[in-house]
């Protein structure tokens, strides 16, 4: 894959669009993005950084301090979720979040060690009540074809 140097203009508007988003200044980083078939990858001072729609990297959240919503999820649903798989309800300890439909969510462990990003499937509201059902999409997590990208 290539990574080209952002334009000044697409690097004005993704400045803007990021520290609206994660509240992050990056104006004075390097910022490339790179294209892999459908996947677009944004690089901030070679750190693969957000991916897809503006999604942050778990390299991004740890590096770049970024504060992302997020919920703590006990033993069980840190190994399924670090081995890819999507967070169920019951996995679920703490709510540090809207969690609203389509809202990114960190999963982090109970020593607040983060482990993935998610997309919320089902608001807190119904989580708490029902404790049941798939709460969450995993949209990266440990150990992935990210990870592998941000940390090799």
């Amino acid at each position: 894959m290539q990574r080209h140097v952002m334009s000044s203009k697409d690097s004005k508007i993704f400045i803007n669009k990021i520290k609206e988003k994660y509240n992050v200044d990056i104006s004075n980083a390097k910022l490339e993005v790179g294209k892999e078939k459908k996947e677009i990858w944004y690089y901030v001072n070679d750190i693969l950084a957000f991916f897809d729609d503006l999604i942050p990297t778990l390299c991004a959240i740890i590096r770049l301090k970024i504060n992302l919503p997020y919920v703590i999820i006990d033993e069980g649903a840190v190994k399924a979720v670090s081995k890819g798989a999507d967070l169920f309800a019951p996995g679920i300890v703490e709510y540090n979040c809207e969690c609203k439909e389509n809202e990114i969510v960190l999963a982090k462990t109970k020593t607040n060690l983060p482990v993935a990003v998610l997309r919320v499937l089902m608001p807190k509201e119904k989580a708490l009540v029902e404790k049941k059902g798939k709460f969450a999409l995993n949209l990266h997590h440990i150990g992935d074809k990210i990870w592998e990208m941000c940390n090799g």
